[in-house]
């Protein structure tokens, strides 16, 4: 019999498994309040074991999100961040060539304004005197820059330059106390000397009381110190004064320029200061023989 029962154990199991199953709907048809209690008690039953999974689940969700995920992020966020800093620097480059772009197009566009002619030159040195008003820029004898020269930055009057070497020159600023320029107010036409102060302002003197000169007028060059193009922009008339024991006003003048900022030039070179260089075959024989007959230097 036991021998029996286990040969056909899962065939007796089935048949068991199925008329039990027959007996309990049997039951449940009955008492239909059976079922619920059974569904109550295996709930009961499994409940813990699902808070535990559930808890379980959480868990391992949470390290992973902050933790495991966290070191991929860790890894983006230090890309994205390099690049952040590629594309900053970049953009900085970007927005220096633009403002360059604009400060040589002023220059250029003075150039075809005023019919001038001259190289553009970017200023690589100041003074770090609070007396002497000079700036070094990087032009020179070999661009055809030579001493007192004027120098602007497009809208206005700068200075002019004094040491010249190859490759670059000094550039005495219209506010040095050392400069002078032959000026008139563009209004009244009324003459006078612009000074500098060695302060960001200047003075015009040397102008009749009886001339008119107000507030808000504009200070041009009047072209006769044989410096300065006739009719560039200086500055413009700040306050007026005058002294009952005075024949002249004494008027203030705010440059037209901003010399502490200045970074782009252009020096007014004249045609006739660029030498013209012969080709060898437009050199007469008689000058190859004067020059073949120059002593040599010792």
């Amino acid at each position: 019999m036991a021998d029996f029962i286990r040969r056909h154990s899962i065939v007796l199991s089935s048949l068991l498994l199925l008329v039990s199953s027959f007996q309990l709907m049997s039951v449940s048809i009955q008492d239909p309040a059976l079922p619920r209690l059974g569904g109550r008690f295996v709930n009961g039953a499994i409940a813990p074991i699902q808070g535990f999974h559930r808890r379980f689940v959480d868990s391992g969700t949470d390290i992973w999100n902050h933790y495991i995920y966290l070191v991929n992020v860790e890894g983006e966020r230090s890309e994205l961040a390099s690049r952040i800093k590629a594309l900053e620097a970049q953009n900085s480059r970007l927005i220096e060539f633009e403002s360059e772009n604009g400060r040589l197009r002023t220059l250029l566009n003075f150039q075809e304004e005023t019919g001038l002619s001259g190289v553009a030159a970017t200023v690589i040195g100041r003074d770090p005197s609070n007396w002497i008003r000079t700036i070094t820029i990087d032009r020179g004898e070999l661009d055809g820059v030579r001493p007192w020269l004027p120098v602007v930055d497009g809208h206005a009057i700068v200075g002019q330059t004094t040491v010249v070497s190859e490759r670059s020159a000094k550039v005495l600023l219209l506010t040095d106390s050392r400069s002078a320029i032959d000026a008139i107010v563009q209004s009244s036409r009324s003459p006078g000397i612009i000074e500098g102060t060695s302060f960001d302002l200047l003075r015009l003197r040397y102008v009749l009381r009886e001339h008119e000169v107000k507030v808000g007028d504009r200070v041009v060059a009047s072209g006769l110190d044989g410096v300065y193009p006739k009719g560039a922009l200086i500055g413009v008339v700040t306050a007026v004064s005058s002294k009952p024991d005075n024949i002249f006003h004494a008027v203030d003048v705010q440059p037209s320029v901003d010399v502490s900022r200045m970074e782009n030039l252009l020096v007014v070179i004249p045609e006739r200061s660029h030498p013209k260089v012969l080709p060898e075959s437009e050199v007469s024989a008689d000058d190859r023989a004067d020059s073949s007959k120059a002593p040599e230097k010792k």
